[in-house]
């Protein structure tokens, strides 16, 4: 760790009194002088810290910084067992990943980063990684589970990072209503989408990606890495056209918070990691379902490629009737229940029912 970092923690564990450059130079292990340097490079990344004269620096708000210190702190508090590292740029947090297992890493791994310049989602898709605006990671992880298995990470991803963003968001409203003396504000919730699109206010804030590698001739995982990017803030200007009406982000533009993406990045890590202790169990799926705002709801079955398996119980109520692949009835549908396998369980306007276990669903107003 370096000097700014350990001054940077050691301000912060204050909680906004002095410390003097003496004590900081003897707790770290140096100079007054590299803690008089390290004080100057955090205050141009943006950390506003005030010295005064015979009381020493406090730290009265942190910029908004990826901090790899800061994060491995929390996991280390937490009792979390995994490596992080912090870049700025990369092409995706995916590849760069796979780059390392190829290369012979095998410890269970965050890449986090500031920016994607080759970001990817589901289907192909891209993924708008912007510098500044969000926070971009993927986690290495070699579960002794069956291939098959560990698509359900997805929606292990997707749970951790919906009650992660609803922690921290109530914390800064807390942190807030001290400082006005104004009642607390209700943040509005992140809710999940199945699959595994997770959302604020109508609009989708995050993208989750799981691929695996498998070794062939024992049909059995070599290891499973799992990308997540989140839109913490609005780009200014606004999203690109073709997403505009889908995407949005935790933050409007210029409503910057102080130390947000540590704290993100932080508390999802350690819930999800808290759920993977217990993969491939499916306890977390109670969470997910009380996320999942599909449920009880009137869908619309987007694409007609899924492949649904018989729901139990028999025709009309139970396996799907004639006809369940396809035709025009089979396009709306009522989210019934999810399944320990992440299936969603949905009844069509003939009352038939199926279990989708891929695709994508939209809520109908």
């Amino acid at each position: 760790m370096t000097v700014k970092e350990q001054v940077l923690l050691a301000l912060e564990s204050a909680k906004g009194d002095p410390v003097s450059g003496e004590k900081l130079a003897g707790e770290i292990g140096c100079t007054r002088a590299a803690v008089w340097k390290a004080i100057r490079a955090l205050q141009a990344e943006g950390h506003e810290i005030d010295g005064v004269n015979r009381l020493g620096y406090t730290l009265r708000r942190s910029a908004d910084v990826l901090s790899e210190s800061y994060i491995r702190q929390r996991l280390e508090a937490a009792g979390v067992p995994l490596e992080v590292a912090v870049m700025d740029t990369v092409d995706s947090t995916n590849n760069e990943l796979k780059r390392r297992a190829s290369a012979g890493e095998r410890r269970d791994l965050c890449v986090i980063c500031r920016e994607q310049t080759g970001g990817r989602g589901r289907q192909g898709r891209s993924f708008f990684s912007p510098k500044d605006t969000g926070v971009y990671f993927s986690l290495l992880l070699h579960p002794d589970v069956a291939p098959q298995d560990a698509a359900r990470l997805t929606t292990l991803a997707a749970t951790a990072e919906a009650l992660a963003l609803d922690d921290v968001l109530a914390r800064i409203a807390d942190e807030d209503a001290r400082l006005t003396g104004a009642p607390a504000e209700t943040p509005a919730p992140a809710l999940i989408k199945w699959i595994n699109d997770v959302c604020m206010r109508g609009k989708k804030i995050t993208g989750i990606l799981t691929e695996s590698q498998i070794r062939v001739e024992e049909f059995a995982l070599e290891y499973v890495i799992v990308g997540i990017g989140i839109n913490l803030y609005e780009p200014d200007g606004g999203f690109p056209a073709e997403i505009a009406d889908i995407a949005g982000a935790v933050f409007p533009a210029g409503q910057r918070r102080e130390n947000l993406r540590n704290r993100v990045v932080s508390e999802v890590l350690i819930r999800f990691m808290q759920y993977y202790r217990e993969f491939p169990d499916s306890d977390y799926l109670e969470d997910y379902k009380k996320k999942c705002f599909v449920l009880g709801r009137e869908i619309t079955i987007l694409g007609a490629d899924h492949r649904p398996r018989a729901a139990a119980g028999g025709s009309p109520s139970g396996s799907a009737g004639p006809g369940a692949m396809g035709g025009p009835d089979r396009a709306h549908a009522r989210a019934l229940d999810i399944d320990r396998e992440a299936h969603l369980l949905v009844e069509y306007p003939d009352d038939t029912r199926e279990y989708l276990s891929s695709g994508e669903v939209s809520v109908r107003v």
